[in-house]
């Protein structure tokens, strides 16, 4: 893959570790989010007080007149390594992408009461980590080496319930095969090569309020919030973004690249290093990919 065009606006430096957000339904009320909500009716909030923290607060927001209030509040992990910098996900890092992403599907055991697309897990569900039409994507068969084989992991209690976290697919942005794949917020409190996790009982409540086109925003207290005040229901301000904020809109040009149409630096190859002789939980979710080893 090509380096990406304009790099130097996505940065690579270290968000450093600060204060947790305890209250960014009234940040995001204020409009002091630098990722847009689109107006969603609900936002979901994972921050964590670093990008090198794997561990999250969990908030979640409702639209009450001209802002956002707090329906409820947990704790959770990200990827094993935190999060990634802006625009910088790919696989193989144990890195949590970083933005703002709808959520329009789901999956599990049995429909807890979602509006969102719901998959029915069985035996014969994967999600796609091969390259190719199916990778992050779900589908029925018996899948490659790459696919995560969603029915052993749901029986192991990681995806009894899970919400998909539309990054690198569709509607978000177009899929860059390489750029990491199935990122959930899902049940079984456990770091992860990237996904998002809590309680069971969290997630189900999640579930049960989502409807298609609420958002997760997701990242480093640091890369989430700015001192700035906009309108929460638009974009950052005009004059935030010129000086370097990320405020994604689909289609947005940025220093000669097209945010949602944005394509990765080149790598060394696909690794296929072993992350770890055992079982590990520390391998769901986006997972790095082995030959010969089961990959949980």
């Amino acid at each position: 893959m090509s380096a990406v065009a304009g790099s130097a606006f996505l940065g690579t430096g270290s968000a450093q570790a600060g204060s947790q957000e305890n209250n960014p339904c009234q940040r995001l009320s204020a409009g002091q989010v630098k990722y847009n909500s689109f107006g969603a009716n609900r936002v979901t909030f994972a921050t964590a007080t670093g990008r090198e923290s794997n561990v999250v607060t969990i908030t979640g927001c409702v639209r009450s007149g001209n802002g956002y209030v707090q329906e409820w509040q947990d704790w959770g992990y990200a990827g094993l390594k935190g999060f990634a910098p802006p625009g910088l996900t790919w696989e193989d890092t144990f890195k949590s992408p970083t933005g703002s992403y709808s959520v329009t599907e789901a999956l599990g055991r049995s429909n807890p009461g979602t509006a969102l697309a719901y998959h029915t897990v069985n035996a014969n569900s994967r999600w796609g980590g091969e390259y190719g039409p199916t990778y992050n994507q779900y589908f029925e068969g018996s899948g490659g080496p790459s696919d995560e084989n969603l029915y052993t992991y749901m029986n192991q209690g990681y995806y009894e319930q899970a919400a998909v976290i539309n990054y690198n697919r569709r509607p978000d942005m177009n899929t860059v095969q390489g750029a990491s794949y199935a990122i959930f917020l899902h049940a079984g409190r456990t770091t992860s090569a990237g996904c998002l996790s809590t309680s069971l009982e969290t997630v189900n409540r999640f579930l049960r309020s989502s409807r298609p086109g609420d958002r997760i925003i997701m990242g480093a207290v640091d890369d989430i919030f700015t001192p700035y005040s906009a309108d929460p229901f638009g974009a950052i301000t005009q004059k935030y973004s010129q000086g370097g904020g990320p405020a994604w809109q689909p289609g947005l040009q940025r220093g000669g690249r097209t945010e949602g149409r944005w394509r990765l630096p080149e790598l060394p190859g696909r690794s296929h290093h072993l992350v770890s002789p055992l079982r590990s939980p520390f391998l769901v979710g986006s997972h790095p990919r082995q030959v010969g080893l089961p990959r949980l």
